[in-house]
């Protein structure tokens, strides 16, 4: 698959959720934020973008003073809330995360009543045809978790209608296992997503949980087993295993030197990945802005940096 040129203005939509976040800091307070795997890698890949790109954030959010602060703070960002539906009498999800000595974070949710999980509902109909009539079309393993298997069935009809229409899905198989109920059920719908999908964006840790993976190898062929044309596996501090029309690479990375908190860890990997392939540049490279911006970004704490601490890659050559 040929990655789009400079000369082109990429649109993307990310589908998925957004919570209210709440830090735990050394003294014991909470500092506030947002946060959500998909809406992350929004943020940052429209920090990357700037004017020349589109990315469009498609979820439901209730109608609280919190979900109004969340989208408020999106658009400041430069992401396109026009697919943000609002759900009347609801309110937003929240998530707390505590992190450890090494900056390993764990979470720890509040998301029932969050009307995210109502994204595929007859009522959003419109905001369904809006979403899948993108040009690419981005979602999570915890996008599909929250829907439910009927909400699920409906988001395989609408992404195979899109494909038919030449739509590009790219899938990160995020993986929280508090949001499934049996792993046989969990395979079955992860192996229909990856085959939907034109970019795997794969992580060790979760396919070896999912799919009892051995080693990056062996997810990275499983992976162009089911014929997706072009696989990223990441698999921490070690190399990135990749495979396409370039064929297969391993790109080393450099480790960050002061890790604070691993939150947004691969989702802003993510988001330089997709950065690089829609604006020309190849795997490899592309692979390693992924990995600067992650190694920056789990040098902060929460889920997103502020924006005087993204790193400057345009002084890095990439190769």
């Amino acid at each position: 698959m040929a990655p789009l040129t400079t000369m082109d203005t990429p649109v993307i939509t990310l589908i998925g959720e957004c919570m209210v976040e709440l830090r735990e800091e050394a003294d014991g307070r909470l500092s506030r934020g947002f946060g959500g795997d998909v809406l992350n890698t929004a943020v940052y890949l429209s920090r990357l973008f700037g004017p020349h790109g589109s990315v469009r954030f498609a979820t439901i959010m209730g109608d609280d003073p919190y979900s109004n602060e969340l989208i408020n703070a999106w658009d400041c960002e430069g992401v396109n809330c026009e697919l943000v539906g609002r759900k009347k009498d609801s309110r937003s999800g929240l998530y707390i995360i505590q992190t450890d000595e090494s900056g390993e974070r764990s979470f720890h949710y509040w998301r029932s009543v969050a009307p995210a999980r109502e994204f595929m509902n007859s009522d959003w109909q419109d905001l369904q045809n809006k979403t899948f009539d993108s040009e690419w079309i981005y979602l999570s393993g915890i996008s599909i978790a929250i829907l439910g298997d009927e909400g699920r069935e409906r988001l395989l009809a609408a992404l195979n209608d899109a494909k038919d229409k030449g739509k590009k899905i790219v899938f990160d198989g995020n993986y929280r296992p508090i949001l499934w109920n049996n792993k046989a059920i969990i395979k079955n719908w992860y192996e229909k997503f990856w085959t939907l999908s034109d970019i795997a964006l794969a992580g060790t840790e979760d396919e070896s949980h999912v799919f009892g993976d051995k080693s990056a190898e062996e997810t990275l062929k499983r992976l162009v087993g089911y014929g997706i044309p072009e696989v990223v596996v990441k698999q921490g501090t070690g190399p990135i295993l990749l495979a396409g029309a370039e064929g297969q690479a391993y790109v080393p990375i450099l480790a960050a030197s002061d890790v604070i908190d691993t939150t947004a860890a691969g989702d802003s990997f993510n988001a330089g990945y997709l950065f690089g392939r829609l604006t020309g540049q190849n795997m490899s490279s592309s692979a390693q802005i992924g990995a600067v911006l992650s190694a920056t970004v789990i040098q902060y704490p929460g889920a997103i940096i502020p924006r005087t601490n993204m790193p400057d890659l345009e002084a890095i050559e990439f190769t």
